[in-house]
């Protein structure tokens, strides 16, 4: 499995999603799910995901932090 619209709604987030924001662009969980196992996507903490194919993160720690404090939008 291609997984290329899942990867294109991470995409368009800039590479992170929450669980919650996946839901509500259409990926359904079981294939949030098989994304990672197929490391599409890399689990940074628990509900927050981002592409495996972007450059390594420097500060990984500040990006879930920053990543989790932004207001959930509705």
């Amino acid at each position: 499995m291609s997984f290329e619209k899942e990867k294109r709604a991470f995409s368009r987030s800039g590479g992170l999603l929450r669980t919650g924001a996946a839901l509500r662009a259409g990926i359904h969980p079981r294939t949030l799910y098989d994304m990672r196992d197929a490391g599409v996507v890399e689990e940074l903490s628990r509900g927050l995901y981002r592409l495996a194919e972007l450059p390594a993160l420097s500060s990984p720690d500040l990006v879930t932090v920053a990543a989790m404090s932004t207001p959930v939008e509705n």
